[in-house]
C-alpha cells in the first residue's frame, strides 16, 4: 500500500481498538453502557434478575446487530439495547429502549443515560465546537485536555440540539482516539470526566424524570462510536469514508451527488411575493442564460401569508395553514415542478410544520394538537400525538404528490419570533412525574415522520433546517442532509470559510453561496459576478446569489465559476479533507484546503487570501504526497499547468501568489 491510501482507509488497528473499547460495552447484558435510577435503586445495564437474553442478525455484509432485553418481572418495565456493529469501519452504535409491558403505571425512571462507561487511554483531549447560534462565533472548535479529576460538560440551549453545542466529539488519546456522535433531536446533555485510567463519558436526555403509563415506550439518543488510531486528521476522514458510506441519504438507491440550486423571487421578504406565473418565468430565465440547475428553491412564504393587521404577506406570523396559497398558486405547484424538470431540476419546498402561529387552519382546527406558553403566539405541534402526526403524515404526502416535491425542506423557528425555545413548551406542560416525556415523545414522532416521508415516496429526499444549523443531530442527518447550515455570515468570507472548515470535517454535504457582503454589505443578491465570492461559496451544493430577473450578469463568468465548482464537487465530497491553515476569522489572513481521491491520485487545493492580509504569497505543504511521484497542477482560471515532484513539494510546499481579496484552485493529478 503506497502512502496516498494510508492515511484515511480503515487499519487493523483502528478495528483491534475498536474490539478492545467495544468489547467493554457490549460483551454482555450485565456490560451494557446503560444506567438509570429506577424506583430508587441505581441500575447498569440489564440486572441479572431481570432475565436478560440476546438476539443477533447480520442486516448485510457489513452491518450486524445485537439486541439485548430484560424486564423487572415486579412491574413490567422491559428495556431492549440495540445494539449496531460495522464490519468495514471501526464503528459501533446503540439506542436503548423502555416500554411499560405491565397493567399499572411504573414507578419513577429518572437519569436515563444512553452511555455511561470509561474509556482507557493515555492524555485525553477533548475536541468540541460550539454549535450554531447566528453569531461570528459559530462552529468554533477547541481541544480541551483534561487533568485528573476533571469534567467537562455540555448541553445545547433550548432543545434544538446544535443550539450553542455541537453533539459530535473527538477524544484523543496518545497515538489514538474516540469520535463520538449523539443522535438526539432535542435537549442532550453529556459530560466527559477525566479518571485514572482514561476518561468516564455520561450522556443521554437531558432532564428524564418520570414514569410509564401502560404501553407506553420511551428511548435514549443513539449513541455512535468510531474508534481510530494516528491522529485527528485522520480520524475526520475516516468518519467522512462511514459517513459516505453508510448515512450519505441514497434517494432512488443512488447516493446524492452535488448539485446546483437556483431560485428566484420579487421584492417580497422571502418568497411572500412568489408567484406561479414569476416562477415559470424564472426558471425559463435560467436556462436561457445557460444556468444548468439541478435545484428549484423555493422557500417561506408560499402559504396563505397576508396578515390584515400588518397589511402585508408575512412568511412568520401565518406558518401553519400549509396549502398553496390560491391567490399566487391557484394550480398549486404542479405546473413549476413540471417546468424544473424540464430544465433537469426538482423542486425543493420549505415547511415548518411544529411552530404553529395563532389563527392558521391547524390553530383553529385542532387546537388539542397544540403546545401553549402563556402570552406567546407560537404553539407547539406535538407530534406526541399518534393522530396528529397521522394527519400531518397524510397532509404533507398529498402536497408531495400533487405537487412533484421531490426535497422536503423543513424548519425549525422559535427563538426567532418571539424569544421562546421548544424546551419550554415540553417542560411547561408536563406533570412533575412526567418531565421529559414530552420531549421525548416528540422526538420519537418526529423521526418517524421523517421515516414515514421517504417510505412512501420513493426518490424523496429532506433537507434538515433549523433556525440555520441548530438540529443536525445524528438521528436528523441519518434522514437528511443540512443544506442551510446557519442564517447567518451568507457573504462575510473569514467567517463563513471558519465555518467550513469545521463542517466539513463531520458533514461533507451542504450548501454554500455566492454572496460577497464585503462589496456591497448585506444585498439579498449579489450586484455582480464575482470569481472570489463563487471560491469561497464551493460546497457540495452551491447556490448562486444571483437575482435572476437582472439580464446585465456576467453570465459567461458566472458559468464558469459553476464548471470550476462542479469539477471541484466530486472531491469536496467524496474526497478526503484536509485543513491546510488553523481555524481562525480574522479579515488579514490566508485560508488554505486540500482535497484529496486518493484512489484516483486526484484532488485540488486552494487557497484564499482575505482582503487585509499583508502578504502577497503563502506557502502550503499538501498532504498525502508519494515522494517518488510526480503531479501535475492545473489552474482552470489562469490556464496555467505545471509539473513538481512529490519530494519538492513534501520539503518546499506549493506557494500560492495572490491579490488582497483572491482565491485560486489548483486540480492535480499524480503521474505514475
Amino acid at each position: 500500500m503506497n502512502a496516498i491510501h494510508a492515511t484515511a482507509a480503515t487499519s487493523p488497528d483502528d478495528m483491534l481498538k475498536s474490539r478492545e473499547w467495544t468489547s467493554n460495552f457490549i460483551s454482555g447484558p450485565a456490560a451494557l453502557p446503560i444506567s438509570f435510577t429506577y424506583d430508587e435503586k441505581a441500575i447498569t445495564g440489564l440486572p441479572e434478575d431481570w432475565r436478560p437474553s440476546s438476539t443477533r442478525r447480520r442486516i448485510d455484509a457489513n452491518i450486524s446487530e445485537t439486541v439485548f432485553e430484560g424486564s423487572d418481572a415486579a412491574t413490567g418495565l422491559n428495556v431492549k439495547v440495540e445494539c449496531t456493529i460495522y464490519h468495514d469501519f471501526p464503528v459501533v452504535e446503540w439506542i436503548a429502549w423502555f416500554t411499560n409491558n405491565g397493567r399499572e403505571t411504573t414507578p419513577i425512571i429518572r437519569d436515563i443515560l444512553a452511555i455511561d462507561g470509561p474509556i482507557g487511554g493515555a492524555d485525553p483531549i477533548v475536541y468540541h465546537c460550539n454549535g450554531d447560534y447566528r453569531s461570528d462565533e459559530c462552529y468554533e472548535p477547541v481541544e480541551t485536555p483534561l487533568n485528573t479529576g476533571e469534567t467537562l460538560e455540555f448541553a445545547p440551549v433550548g432543545g434544538r440540539p446544535c443550539d450553542h453545542a455541537f453533539p459530535y466529539y473527538r477524544v484523543m488519546f496518545e497515538g489514538c482516539g474516540l469520535t463520538m456522535a449523539i443522535g438526539w433531536p432535542g435537549q442532550w446533555s453529556v459530560d466527559f470526566r477525566r479518571t485514572a485510567e482514561g476518561i468516564h463519558i455520561r450522556s443521554g436526555q437531558e432532564k428524564t424524570n418520570l414514569c410509564l403509563q401502560p404501553g407506553e415506550t420511551i428511548r435514549t439518543p443513539r449513541i455512535t462510536l468510531l474508534s481510530w488510531t494516528g491522529d485527528a486528521t485522520r480520524a475526520v476522514n475516516l468518519w467522512r469514508r462511514w459517513y459516505l458510506t453508510h448515512i450519505l441519504p441514497r434517494p432512488k438507491g443512488q447516493p446524492l451527488r452535488p448539485l446546483l440550486a437556483c431560485s428566484g423571487t420579487d421584492e417580497g421578504k422571502e418568497f411572500t411575493d412568489a408567484t406561479e406565473e414569476n416562477q415559470l418565468k424564472y426558471i425559463e430565465k435560467t436556462r436561457q442564460h445557460g444556468l444548468q440547475l439541478d435545484v428549484w428553491w423555493i422557500d417561506a412564504g408560499w402559504y396563505p401569508c397576508y396578515v390584515e393587521e400588518l397589511g402585508k404577506r408575512t412568511w412568520s406570523r401565518t406558518v401553519g395553514t400549509w396549502v398553496p396559497d390560491p391567490e399566487r398558486f391557484p394550480n398549486g405547484f404542479k405546473a413549476i415542478s413540471d417546468a424544473a424538470a424540464r430544465s433537469g431540476a426538482d423542486l425543493l419546498l420549505w415547511f415548518e410544520p411544529e411552530r404553529v402561529y395563532k389563527g392558521t387552519r391547524i390553530d383553529k382546527e385542532h387546537p388539542e394538537w397544540l403546545l401553549r406558553r402563556e402570552g406567546n403566539d407560537d404553539r407547539l405541534l406535538n407530534l406526541a400525538l399518534p393522530e396528529c402526526r397521522q394527519w400531518l403524515t397524510d397532509h404533507v404526502c398529498r402536497l408531495i404528490r400533487e405537487n412533484g416535491i421531490k426535497i422536503y425542506r423543513q424548519d425549525f423557528n422559535f427563538v426567532d419570533d418571539a424569544g421562546t425555545e421548544p424546551l419550554q413548551f415540553w417542560r411547561e406542560n408536563e406533570d412533575p412525574d412526567r418531565q421529559g416525556m414530552n420531549e421525548n415523545l416528540h422526538a420519537q414522532g418526529y423521526l418517524q415522520y421523517y421515516d414515514d416521508l421517504l417510505e412512501r415516496n420513493p426518490g424523496l429526499w429532506i433537507d434538515s433546517c433549523a433556525g440555520g444549523g441548530r438540529r443536525n443531530d445524528f438521528e436528523t442527518l441519518r434522514r437528511s442532509v443540512p443544506l442551510h447550515i446557519t442564517d447567518h455570515a451568507y457573504g462575510d468570507h473569514p467567517v463563513k470559510l471558519a465555518y467550513h472548515r469545521t463542517l466539513f470535517e463531520w458533514m461533507p454535504y451542504f450548501k454554500s453561496s455566492s454572496s460577497a457582503y464585503d462589496i456591497h454589505g448585506k444585498a439579498r443578491y449579489d450586484y455582480d459576478v464575482d470569481s472570489y465570492a463563487f471560491h469561497c461559496g464551493m460546497a457540495a451544493m452551491l447556490h448562486p446569489s444571483l437575482d435572476i430577473r437582472r439580464d446585465d450578469y456576467d453570465y459567461a463568468l458566472a458559468n464558469r465559476m459553476i464548471n470550476i465548482w462542479r469539477r471541484a464537487s466530486e472531491s469536496i465530497l467524496y474526497g478526503d479533507y484536509y485543513p491546510l491553515t488553523p481555524f481562525h476569522r480574522s479579515p488579514n489572513g490566508w485560508v488554505a484546503r486540500q482535497f484529496d481521491r486518493p484512489e484516483r491520485g486526484s484532488g485540488f487545493i486552494q487557497g484564499f487570501r482575505f482582503p487585509e492580509s499583508p502578504d502577497e504569497k503563502f506557502t502550503i505543504h499538501p498532504k498525502e504526497i508519494s515522494s517518488d511521484a510526480t503531479y501535475a497542477f492545473e489552474n482552470p482560471e489562469s490556464g496555467e499547468n505545471t509539473e513538481i515532484s512529490g519530494e519538492d513539494l513534501s520539503r518546499e510546499g506549493f506557494t500560492f501568489a495572490l491579490p488582497k481579496r483572491g482565491a485560486a484552485i489548483w486540480f492535480y493529478q499524480r503521474k505514475t
